[in-house]
């Protein structure tokens, strides 16, 4: 684990020479939330001089594909649509492949997972109400899982989620034969400036979970169903070291590369912290090989490094 600002120029030409695709993560390294980050756009763009082919991650799914792509144009990166992914894709891939078609499923998500969980031709099982009369008998008859019709249930961040559509989730996963499907799992994420957090979906996955006894089938960052959708649809299976994954979370970003054997760049621009290094409370395979302050770091040293040949 080296500052990646450390390194001779000839350890910084072998370590930009070593990798072809960038896997990088949108929330805490390109902006944070509200608030783009300095330097990341020229970063990004000087990456795609020496050739490398960008792929954008986010665990978010209160935007779209579309919604991603346009934010991404207004600040200035240069990413094809097809090279923005989420969760959400990844579900839809799942879905399809474990013929889910005429099947019902039952969402704690956002609106616009839902939309297009329905655009791509899938049944959505009715949500209980956002209010209720505060009785027991109201709580249960909302709560119960009465449509027999539902296969699976998905849990990902939901700005409305409640205690009867909680409840909802939990009676259909008391049937065995009802997959769990979950989005995200992070506990946290970054709000605006840094070091300002906001509860993640990953606390209401685990109410589902411990309520249970079950575990979630991961469709975001960290989980097998994501790292196959890359591989299949970016060709990175071949050989995954001579991909880079740029993060800013150690317990998401650094797991997920560790566990897919990709090259492991941590920025401390989010999540993550100079302390969290110096202070490692976290398996050793976890630590990423470099840091940098942020993005703008990275731009900083391909122009030290290549100059005038980019």
């Amino acid at each position: 684990m080296r500052d990646l600002t450390t390194l001779t120029i000839h350890e910084l030409e072998n370590f930009f020479n070593s990798f072809d695709q960038v896997l990088c993560d949108i929330d805490g390294v390109l902006w944070n939330i509200v608030q783009n980050i300095p330097g990341a756009s020229d970063a990004i763009s000087s990456l795609q001089k020496l050739g490398k082919q960008i792929i954008t991650l986010s665990n978010n799914t209160t935007k779209s594909i579309d919604a991603y792509h346009k934010q991404l144009k207004e600040a200035n990166f240069d990413i094809e649509k097809s090279n923005v992914v989420t969760p959400t894709p990844v579900t839809i891939s799942y879905l399809r492949k474990n013929n889910f078609a005429n099947k019902k499923i039952f969402v704690l998500g956002t609106t616009v997972l839902k939309d297009a969980l329905k655009e791509a031709g899938f049944v959505l099982a009715d949500n209980g109400p956002d209010r209720i009369e505060e009785t027991c008998h109201q709580f249960a008859s909302l709560s119960s899982d009465d449509d027999d019709d539902v296969a699976a249930v998905i849990v990902d961040l939901d700005l409305n989620i409640n205690y009867v559509n909680l409840q909802k989730g939990v009676s259909y996963l008391q049937k065995p034969e009802v997959e769990f499907l979950c989005g995200a799992r992070d506990e946290k994420n970054t709000f605006g400036k840094k070091n300002h957090f906001v509860l993640g979906p990953g606390n209401f996955v685990k109410i589902l979970e411990n309520t249970t006894g079950r575990d979630a089938i991961g469709m975001a960052k960290r989980s097998r169903c994501m790292n196959e959708y890359l591989m299949e649809k970016f060709q990175m299976g071949k050989d995954p070291s001579r991909v880079l994954l740029i993060g800013d979370s150690i317990s998401e970003d650094m797991v997920f590369a560790a566990q897919c054997t990709y090259q492991k760049l941590l920025v401390l621009s989010g999540l993550s912290t100079v302390s969290d290094l110096e202070k490692w409370a976290f398996p050793e395979e976890y630590k990423p090989d470099f840091y940098v302050e942020s993005l703008k770091t990275v731009h900083e040293l391909i122009e030290k490094v290549f100059g005038t040949k980019l």
